[in-house]
């Protein structure tokens, strides 16, 4: 069932942020407000999170429910995207630009076939 392949990247992307942030269960559950055995619970998928608790989970991890819901890509794809963007979150403005330029070049090289 697709529902049930969406929650578990869902579950991956909390786990995953949640590690590279160094933010234990226990601490993302006192920041929520719950225990800590919820947390694995929504980690390991005995348990879905209700929408409240999965929207101030997003907001605490910076995640965004609607790439990880609504994303067409295979997984690593995924997982390349969402370090990408970790990168970019905390790139300044010249170097943003510059990458910028390198990615227009790339999409141009491809769309002339130029090797």
């Amino acid at each position: 069932m697709k529902c049930e392949q969406e929650l578990a990247l869902l579950r991956e992307a909390i786990r995953n942020e949640r590690k590279d942030k160094r933010i234990t269960q226990e601490e993302l559950a006192e920041m929520l407000e719950v225990s800590p055995t919820h947390i694995k619970h929504i980690e390991s998928g005995h348990r879905k999170p209700s929408i409240e608790i999965l929207f101030e989970i997003a907001k605490i991890l910076n995640i965004s429910l609607d790439s990880v819901v609504f994303s067409k890509n295979e997984s690593a794809h995924t997982d390349t995207r969402e370090k990408i963007d970790r990168l970019l979150d905390i790139s300044d403005e010249a170097s943003l630009r510059f990458i910028l330029s390198v990615l227009e070049a790339l999409r141009e090289k491809e769309q002339t076939g130029i090797k």
